[in-house]
């Protein structure tokens, strides 16, 4: 087990988000959320991270966790950077912190495309190199646990596969990945498991394929239009 969480609960003023979540993170898996937009999705991550407290509820880690972001690596769909860096003075500040990134990261670089883009301003990037630039950075120091929040969103086809590819090597070396997605063929493609967040609770856990014969359903998209079509806009 890398995370437990347990009865977690947060509200925003009259607003309860999150009504008792409970879910396991196993060691070396990579787990899915899924949820609609609003649904809390993100809060979880916030919580895990220690970015929002909860109301009330638990969280174990396997792992020193006053050296979390020693053990973490988050990217986030809508990070930002400092506007007066070049994508280089934010990769080499990374450097500083973490040291020269092995042969794996320098590939990635070339993958992501990002070597193109090294002397362009935070500022000038459009959303998709801003999501490639995080999701670099999120794995710069080969954490244990990475944690991914709508992982390809804004990606072309060809890269969202090499991302795809990326991050299935990166889980295959026993390090833990959490996605947060709301693509079903991405979740069927990556992940072991998936929990799946309604009303403020999860409602459906278990190995895609396995819930693909216990709903007797084609794919995980024909699971959440039968049971989540109120919560989930797109898949």
């Amino acid at each position: 087990m890398m995370i437990e969480i347990q009865d977690l609960k947060k509200s925003y003023g009259n607003n309860q988000v999150l009504k008792g979540v409970n879910l396991t993170i196993e060691k070396g898996s990579c787990t899915a959320l899924v949820g609609n937009n609003g649904s809390g999705k993100s809060t979880i991550v916030d919580i895990i991270t220690k970015s929002k407290k909860a109301n009330s509820g638990q969280i174990n880690y396997d792992f020193d966790e006053q050296k979390l972001f020693e053990h973490i690596g988050v990217q986030l769909q809508n990070a930002d950077f400092d506007q007066r860096l070049k994508v280089k003075e934010i990769i080499r500040l990374w450097r500083d912190i973490y040291g020269e990134p092995d042969a794996e990261i320098a590939r990635f670089i070339k993958i992501l495309g990002i070597d193109e883009i090294m002397n362009q301003r935070s500022t000038k990037l459009s959303g998709g190199q801003k999501q490639k630039l995080s999701i670099l950075l999120s794995v710069f120091h080969q954490p244990e646990l990475l944690i991914l929040d709508e992982l390809t969103t804004g990606l072309d086809a060809a890269t969202r596969e090499d991302v795809r590819e990326f991050i299935r090597e990166y889980n295959n070396k026993g390090k833990t990945v959490f996605i947060v997605s709301h693509y079903m063929d991405e979740v069927e493609a990556l992940c072991d498991y998936v929990h799946f967040l309604k009303e403020g609770v999860i409602f459906e856990s278990g190995n895609p394929k396995a819930l693909l014969v216990k709903h007797d359903v084609k794919n995980l998209q024909e699971f959440v239009r039968k049971n989540m079509r109120k919560e989930i806009n797109h898949v």
